[in-house]
């Protein structure tokens, strides 16, 4: 979620990494693909990397979340990606599969940023969605589809969700970020089992839980999508958000929901849809 080592020892960051559930909570880190394979090239062209324009010499170097395009201008995030963020300082990199590795500076082409009024920075991450404003339309848009509409029919255990990203797939103590987008499966957690995991932190109603031993979300990929493909195409239910550790047992990844209200009245209200 965060982009640096400082602030996860600051406590900032997404995935809690306690022994159990019951130990004192620990810092939180970004999720990351575990157990993903390499996205074809405009397989999933909704898909931007957020990256700090100061934050290296390399789009590879300089991303730190993910993001979805939902409109030309307008890109959809997590909260806690943008916590601390000013426009001049993030820039949007789409239409791309492989983060490239050349040096090439990027500037900010970001407008404006806005974050859920109601986000809850602490262990929950309630509200955990932002939206970002783009100076200008990106060249050959096509967004994905947003499910801001009632979405329960589709939370069904033997539901199998997707998620991308370009974060740690290193499902040990070390750091292996890819320059490929990754692509994972992650089946879909009942609220009441995912709640047990986490100890009652959750809000029913406030997320997706989806994942399995293996097979996650963790650093690096905070704000990309939980999606489903649908007729309409590829339907968007969740954002990256957090979870404890990164693939383990018992620990599902947990997504900011969409369709939940207050998310819902918060896109319609600053989204302008060009």
């Amino acid at each position: 979620m965060y982009r640096s080592t400082s602030a996860a020892l600051a406590g900032l960051l997404l995935a809690v990494s306690a022994a159990s559930a019951f130990a004192a909570p620990e810092p939180r880190e970004t999720p990351r693909i575990i157990g993903g394979v390499d996205a074809q090239p405009g397989q999933y062209p909704f898909m931007v990397s957020i990256q700090g324009v100061f934050d290296g010499d390399t789009d590879h170097d300089r991303h730190f979340c993910g993001g979805t395009l939902i409109s030309p201008s307008w890109v959809l995030t997590a909260a806690h990606c943008m916590q601390g963020e000013a426009p001049a300082g993030i820039a949007v990199a789409g239409n791309v599969t492989a983060l490239s590795t050349d040096a090439a500076p990027r500037a900010s082409n970001v407008k404006a940023i806005h974050v859920h009024p109601a986000f809850n920075s602490g262990n929950s991450l309630e509200h955990d969605v932002a939206l970002i404003q783009l100076d200008a339309p990106l060249a050959d848009a096509q967004p994905v589809t947003l499910r801001l509409r009632p979405d329960a029919s589709y939370l069904k255990p033997g539901r199998d969700f997707t998620v991308i990203g370009w974060g740690d797939t290193d499902i040990g103590d070390g750091r292996v970020y890819p320059t490929q987008l990754q692509t994972v499966q992650v089946p879909f957690v009942p609220f009441a089992e995912c709640q047990q995991a986490y100890a009652g932190e959750l809000q029913r109603g406030k997320v997706i839980c989806a994942g399995r031993e293996g097979m996650d979300s963790c650093q690096g990929d905070s704000g990309g999508p939980l999606m489903l493909k649908l007729r309409e195409g590829w339907t968007q239910f969740g954002v990256v958000s957090w979870g404890e550790g990164c693939a383990q047992a018992g620990y599902p990844g947990v997504y900011a929901r969409i369709a939940e209200k207050h998310a819902v009245d918060f896109i319609e209200s600053v989204w302008q849809k060009d």
